[in-house]
C-alpha cells in the first residue's frame, strides 16, 4: 500500500465555470508571493489556523495573476500572485498545515514559482503569457506552449537484516536533524538505479532489495519525490563527508528514545520522509 494518499480532496480539473464562480464571489483565493511563500490564517481569521483564504467577491479577475489551483468540495481555489501579510515560506507553512491545505499549498506554490521563473520563452526568448487558467504559459511569437517542469528525485528508507533503520545527517542541517536518504534522478537513469546509486554514494552500502512505496510533490522549487524502501547487504555505513556527515542505525526502541530525549529531530510531518520513517516504526513518532 502506498504511504501517500491515493485519493485527494483536491480536484485539479479546470471547469468552464471557474471564472464565472470567481465573478459571482463563489471562488476562494490564497495569496502566494513570486518565490512561493504562502499566506496563513491568523488566530483572528480562524480558530483552526490553516491557509488564509479570501473570497473573490471584491477582487477583479486578472488571468495573468490569478491561477486556478483546483477545486475543494466543488469550490474553485485560485492562487493570487503577490505579497501579503501573513506569508511564510512553503517549508514553514507545512509545519502548520494538514489535510487538503497541504495539497493546496504545495500546488499553489509550485504554480506561482513556475510562472515567476518563465516570463520569457526558453525557445525564442520572447515574452510569454499565462495559458490554460494558469496550468501553462504560451509564447505567441513561436506558438509554443510551456508546461511546469518537474524534477524527479528519489527518497529511500534503508533497513538492515535486523530491521534497523539507517538515518543520515546532512552537512547543512542542525546537529540533531536526521532523515532518510534522497537525491535527484540523473539523465538516462531509472528511479531504481537512482536509489542504488544515491545510497552507494552517500553511505557506501549495497542494496539487496528496493521496493516502491509512494510519491509526493515537493515544490521547493519543483521536485516530485518517489519514495522507496530498501534492505541493505551487511556492511558498515560510511558517510561520504560531503553531503552526509553522520549515519546511524536505529532499532524502534532506540529511535523512540532518541526522539524523546531530543537527540534526534525527524523530518517535517507533512513530508514523505516522515511517512517512510513512520511506516517502518509502525506509527507516528
Amino acid at each position: 500500500m502506498s504511504i501517500w494518499e491515493t485519493t485527494s480532496l483536491l480536484d485539479l480539473a479546470v471547469p468552464l465555470s471557474s471564472v464565472t464562480a470567481w465573478e459571482s464571489g463563489d471562488a476562494r483565493i490564497v495569496r502566494v508571493s513570486p518565490d512561493g511563500a504562502i499566506a496563513l490564517a491568523s488566530p483572528a481569521d480562524s480558530r483552526d489556523g490553516g491557509l488564509r483564504m479570501e473570497s473573490s467577491a471584491s477582487v477583479a479577475f486578472d488571468p495573468e495573476r490569478h491561477l486556478h489551483v483546483g477545486q475543494v468540495g466543488g469550490v474553485p481555489v485560485f492562487a493570487a500572485i503577490g505579497t501579503a501579510a501573513g506569508q511564510v515560506s512553503l517549508r514553514e507553512a507545512l509545519v502548520q498545515l494538514s489535510g487538503v491545505d497541504v495539497e493546496l499549498a504545495m500546488r499553489a506554490s509550485a504554480m506561482v514559482q513556475f510562472h515567476a521563473a518563465n516570463q520569457f520563452c526558453p525557445q525564442c526568448g520572447r515574452p510569454t503569457r499565462v495559458g490554460d487558467a494558469g496550468h501553462a504559459r504560451w509564447c505567441e511569437a513561436c506558438q509554443t506552449t510551456h508546461f511546469p517542469r518537474t524534477d524527479p528525485a528519489i527518497i529511500v528508507a534503508v533497513t538492515d537484516e535486523h530491521n534497523r533503520l539507517l538515518l543520515g545527517h546532512h552537512t547543512g542541517w542542525e546537529d540533531v536533524r536526521y532523515s532518510v536518504f534522497a537525491g535527484f534522478v540523473e539523465a538516462g537513469e531509472s528511479l531504481e538505479q537512482a536509489v542504488h546509486r544515491e545510497v552507494a554514494e552517500e553511505v557506501g552500502l549495497t542494496l539487496a532489495t528496493v521496493t516502491y512505496a509512494g510519491s509526493q510533490p515537493w515544490p521547493m522549487p519543483r521536485s516530485l519525490m518517489a519514495g522507496f524502501t530498501a534492505t541493505a547487504l551487511p556492511g558498515p555505513a560510511r558517510p561520504d563527508g560531503a553531503e552526509i556527515s553522520a549515519a546511524r542505525w536505529f532499532s524502534t526502541d532506540e529511535l523512540r528514545e532518541a526522539v524523546s530525549r531530543g537527540d534526534v529531530v525527524l523530518p517535517l510531518r507533512a513530508s514523505i520522509a516522515y511517512r517512510l520513517v513512520s511506516r517502518w516504526y509502525g506509527s507516528a513518532l
